[in-house]
């Protein structure tokens, strides 16, 4: 049996720690680049060793200063080949500390985004849309505030499935087109079908419409309704979402339906997402069925993980009617959904 010396031993692990220091260095040039100048008061370029950086992907500036950490966050515009080891990054600042700017020499890199970061606070400068690169659900936009609130203006990912504990089922078809259903009640006599499309974003301000169908065979009826969504960024923590509902065709007791938005009954809904620090939601705002001629609204709490969403909500159809009716006063509402 062979015997090592204390020699050797040693030198094997100097030799281990010498490679792994080495492989280290090697990740961190492989994730990290340095600021090089500034363009603009928003644009910033950076040098990098290697060019597989995505566009759209959203970054963090830790400052040159240990002590000071990420210092503020930027979205690589685009990539360009200086030489065969050499690449410049144009990135544009989406948001920086208040106490301290970004600075030459100050290091760009990658973060892990597919589970939830501390150092990425909540903020709708940092929600990332439609990306190539696999980020967590807690910093994608908010597509669907619950079964009995309803949708945003935001569509889901290209290809992205999001389903919620009782089968109501989002497919992101591409990145502006989302089609639904309700798988349970396809299987108990109500097939029914929706689509929204996404027709106009910008920094501030999202636009989408779509259509909702169900056949109600049991009692020979149809509905189909027309919804307008319009979404707009208030602050640095505040989206409102503005939802219309037009019943296009109306089945005989829509207005008992009040509380499911998008079923034969019109209705109009104005409400607020506050994004906290760690990315949970918080929702609010007020509705009006035009059926019932009744004024409602709802309070909800989201908490979000790295795929999974729980939200509780407390909601009503008619604000003056102090009672625990679904139909016609106030009643509380329990989801659970996953976006994959």
């Amino acid at each position: 049996m062979c015997k090592l010396s204390s020699q050797g031993l040693f030198l094997i692990i100097t030799l281990s720690f010498f490679f792994a220091e080495k492989n280290f260095a090697s990740t961190y040039v492989f994730r990290s680049a340095r600021v090089e100048s500034f363009i603009d008061h928003q644009k910033i370029t950076a040098i990098s060793e290697r060019d597989d950086w995505e566009v759209g992907e959203i970054l963090p500036v830790v400052s040159r200063n240990a002590k000071l950490g990420v210092v503020g966050f930027v979205e690589v515009n685009s990539v360009r080949a200086l030489s065969p080891t050499s690449f410049e990054l144009r990135l544009k600042l989406l948001r920086q500390s208040r106490k301290y700017f970004i600075q030459t020499g100050d290091v760009i890199r990658r973060m892990d985004l597919s589970v939830g970061n501390p150092d990425y606070i909540g903020s709708t400068d940092l929600i990332i849309h439609q990306n190539a690169v696999n980020v967590s659900s807690k910093y994608r936009p908010l597509v669907y505030q619950g079964f009995v609130i309803g949708d945003t203006a935001q569509t889901l990912y290209n290809h992205e499935l999001m389903i919620n504990y009782f089968g109501n089922l989002l497919y992101g078809f591409n990145d502006w087109l989302t089609l639904g259903t309700l798988t349970t009640a396809n299987i108990f006599g109500k097939p029914n079908a929706s689509f929204k499309a996404r027709v106009y974003d910008s920094e501030s301000t999202t636009l989408a419409t779509g259509l909702s169908f169900v056949r109600l065979e049991q009692e020979g009826e149809a509905s189909l309704n027309l919804n307008l969504y319009w979404d707009s960024i208030s602050s640095d923590a505040l989206i409102s979402h503005t939802f219309v509902s037009l019943g296009l065709i109306k089945w005989e007791k829509a207005a008992d339906s009040a509380a499911i938005k998008a079923l034969g009954s019109s209705s109009f809904q104005s409400g607020y997402e506050l994004i906290l620090n760690n990315w949970d939601r918080f929702l609010v705002g007020p509705s009006y069925n035009f059926e019932k001629k009744a004024l409602g609204g709802y309070l909800s709490y989201v908490w979000i993980a790295d795929r999974v969403h729980a939200q509780i909500s407390i909601n009503a159809t008619d604000i003056t009617h102090l009672r625990l009716d679904p139909q016609d006063g106030y009643y509380g509402f329990f989801d659970l959904y996953w976006r994959f």
